[in-house]
C-alpha cells in the first residue's frame, strides 16, 4: 500500500482507522498483528481521504506561514527575549531555540480564539438561548470540537486558524449536542434550519483540518511539541 500508515494496539473490539494528522493510524485489537483486512476493506475510503489530504497540502502556505483568523501571518525566527504576535504587520515573532517561545505563543493563540467563541456564544445565546456552562480551548487530536453530558463543550486551538464564519458553524454543532447527544436526524434538522449548506461546511472543514497541521507545524522545529 503506498499511503503510510502506522499501527497502534489499544484495548478494542474491532478494528478502526483515523487520519491523526497527516498519517493514517491502524488501530488494532490486542489478538490482531495483520492489517491486511481492514486496510482492504476500507481501501476506497482510504484512498479519498488521502487525495482530500494531498490537496489540501498542496493549497498551504509555503514553510514559515501560518494563519489566524483566516489571515496569513508570517512567522519570524527572531532572538526577541519576548514571543509576540504582531497584529499590525501580521507575524509571529519567535525563537525557535527556545522552547519556552512556543509554549507562549500557543497560549496567546488559545487567548485569542477563547475571546472570539465567547462573543459568538453570546451572540448565539442572544437569538437562540444556546449557552455552554463552560467552555475549554484544547489541543484535540481528532475532533473540531466536542460537547460533555455536563453541558461544557470543548473546542480545538486548531480553530484559530480559520475563518469567523467557519468557526461559528462549529460553534453552533457544537452548542446543538447541548440539545441532541448524536449525529441523529434531529440534530441535522436543527443544523440545516441554521446553516442550509452545512454539508460544505463540513466538506471544508475535512480540508482545513488537515491545511491547520502544516500551519502548527510551521510553528515550531522538530525538537519542540506544543
Amino acid at each position: 500500500m503506498e499511503i503510510p500508515y502506522k499501527i497502534e494496539h489499544r484495548k478494542v473490539k474491532y478494528p478502526r482507522l483515523e487520519f491523526r494528522g497527516l498519517q493514517l493510524l491502524v488501530i488494532l485489537p490486542q489478538e490482531i498483528q495483520d492489517p491486511s483486512e481492514i486496510l482492504t476493506k476500507r481501501k476506497e475510503w482510504i484512498q479519498r481521504r488521502w487525495e482530500i489530504i494531498q490537496e489540501a497540502v498542496k493549497k498551504s502556505p509555503v514553510l514559515g506561514d501560518f494563519m489566524i483568523f483566516g489571515e496569513i501571518y508570517k512567522i519570524q525566527n527572531t532572538s526577541t527575549e519576548d514571543p509576540f504576535i504582531n497584529f499590525a504587520e501580521k507575524k509571529i515573532l519567535l525563537d525557535f531555540k527556545n522552547p519556552r517561545h512556543l509554549k507562549t505563543v500557543l497560549n496567546q493563540l488559545r487567548k485569542l480564539l477563547k475571546k472570539k467563541v465567547e462573543a459568538i456564544i453570546e451572540d448565539y445565546a442572544g437569538k437562540c438561548g444556546y449557552k455552554p456552562n463552560k467552555i475549554y480551548i484544547r489541543k484535540q487530536q481528532t475532533k473540531w470540537g466536542s460537547c460533555s453530558g455536563k453541558k461544557n463543550i470543548a473546542l480545538n486551538l486548531k480553530l484559530v486558524c480559520l475563518p469567523e464564519q467557519v468557526i461559528k458553524y462549529v460553534v453552533f454543532h457544537e452548542l446543538t449536542h447541548l440539545f441532541y447527544r448524536g449525529h441523529n436526524k434531529k440534530f441535522w434538522d436543527a443544523i440545516g434550519r441554521k446553516y442550509p449548506n452545512y454539508k460544505e461546511h463540513e466538506q471544508k472543514l475535512l480540508e482545513y483540518w488537515f491545511t491547520t497541521e502544516v500551519f502548527f507545524k510551521n510553528l515550531k522545529t522538530d525538537k519542540q511539541t506544543g
